[in-house]
């Protein structure tokens, strides 16, 4: 298939997923929606107040009474919200008295609906919450990978609490996988698995201390990675700040070079399309799985951390680590896709977007390339992209759904992450309206960045 077919393919899948993504929550936008909707609404149509609105909703864990969330929903949002019809009576900022019973009123009106909206993108507050969201998905016939939600551990006990949960988690999914029929296009892959972060296995993991920190890190994932094969569970390592990539990149190839764990074929890392260092690290994990002898699987993704990590190298005066451009990021994007279906035969592929070009170019490459299926999957977050997505699965490719799982204060900085991915300027998941001009915008190809 020359470029040029590859590229008609292209656009002939991204219409096709964007015509079918059209239906659902951004129709209704029109009509009547809970407050919860309501709030995304908003967001996405005055950028002053989504910044306000965000930054509330990250203050509400922190704040023990229905005064306090008053105080602060008029210190964040009433200036802004005078601008938004309907916003300012709903959340009735008519008094300036916390305790009035408007106030708490509207405090109660608002702490319920962040909690509704946290269920949009976690898939449970608890284990057997989680456990029915994951077997609804097969239902639909949709594959999954379980993230128990934490953003960092403080302390050791912490640490070994994270993990002792994770090992539960495995046996919990190992037992009820028992009474699970067969979903062929899901079990063509690991039919259980699941996602964690290297910094929550050690309370102090630092790229500073690198002897140390894989001293500390190791054994838990080594346990991890024992009981999971007992089980026949796989595991993904997911990629955090680019400040951990290097450090998380050599610990895992350290350890999945030893003999107990060289031939495990069910282990998975995490790189970002965003990061301008990426081509290099997958050039870099290409060469290592070439060695090593046994595929493993690398998640693309597009990144969720550019807010961090542009305001850090702002304020230490660093390079930047990210493509400032979001058509930058979605060109790096594409090459690295191609780079990694190229390479089946040594690494599997999980294609990680909400994007309909990039997922419909990564189909058309794998058709190009004849990429067997238990090489090539698309994953996409929880909340975000299911009915998007289906298509693909009538096509018979997997779709694996990242599920995060825990408490809401936890869960704060996630839940703030996907906020700000659904409603951001660029994002595909706004077009209400798909026009023949909005669908070539949509689905342009994307520059390569120098």
């Amino acid at each position: 298939m020359a470029a040029d077919a590859i590229e008609l393919r292209t656009q002939t899948l991204g219409q096709q997923f964007l015509k079918a993504g059209k239906e659902g929550f951004w129709q209704k936008l029109q009509g009547e929606l809970r407050l919860d909707e309501k709030l995304i609404g908003w967001a996405m149509g005055h950028e002053t107040l989504r910044v306000q609105l965000f930054r509330a909703i990250d203050a509400l864990p922190s704040l023990t009474s229905k005064a306090e969330i008053a105080r602060h929903l008029r210190e964040y949002l009433a200036d802004a919200a005078q601008a938004v019809p309907g916003m300012a009576s709903l959340l009735n900022f008519g008094t300036d008295d916390p305790r009035s019973p408007q106030a708490t009123l509207a405090a109660t009106t608002f702490e319920t609906a962040v909690k509704t909206l946290a269920r949009r993108y976690i898939c449970g507050a608890n284990l057997e919450e989680a456990l029915k969201t994951v077997e609804n998905l097969r239902r639909d016939r949709y594959g999954f990978t379980v993230d128990l939600l934490g953003e960092a551990v403080v302390s050791e006990t912490e640490a070994r609490r994270y993990l002792e949960r994770y090992l539960e988690l495995m046996n919990a999914l190992a037992t009820r996988a028992q009474g699970w029929g067969p979903v062929p296009i899901v079990d063509g892959g690991p039919r259980l698995q699941v996602s964690v972060k290297l910094s929550a296995f050690y309370s102090r993991f630092d790229p500073l201390a690198p002897d140390t920190t894989r001293a500390r890190v190791g054994e838990p994932v080594r346990v991890l990675l024992r009981e999971a094969a007992r089980l026949g569970c796989a595991v993904h390592f997911d990629m955090e700040q680019a400040a951990y990539e290097e450090l998380t990149l050599m610990l895992l190839q350290e350890i999945l070079q030893e003999p107990e764990f060289r031939d495990r074929d069910d282990v998975g890392i995490t790189l970002q399309g965003y990061l301008r260092r990426s081509e290099q690290d997958l050039r870099g994990v290409l060469a290592w799985a070439q060695e090593r002898g046994t595929p493993l699987t690398v998640r693309l993704v597009k990144g969720a951390y550019w807010d961090t990590e542009t305001i850090e190298a702002y304020q230490r005066g660093w390079e930047q680590p990210v493509y400032n451009e979001k058509s930058h990021t979605d060109g790096n994007y594409e090459t690295l896709i191609q780079l990694l279906l190229e390479n089946h035969r040594y690494l599997y592929a999980a294609i990680g977007s909400h994007n309909a070009r990039s997922i419909a170019k990564a189909i058309a490459l794998a058709e190009q390339y004849q990429v067997p299926p238990r090489a090539f999957e698309v994953q996409a977050l929880y909340g975000m992209g299911q009915k998007f997505l289906k298509p693909v699965v009538e096509m018979g490719h997997r779709v694996r759904v990242y599920c995060p799982y825990g408490e809401l204060i936890p869960g704060m900085a996630y839940l703030i992450r996907r906020l700000l991915e659904n409603t951001a300027n660029t994002s595909f998941l706004r077009q209400s309206d798909l026009n023949e001009a909005s669908l070539a915008q949509l689905l342009a190809a994307p520059p390569t960045p120098a």
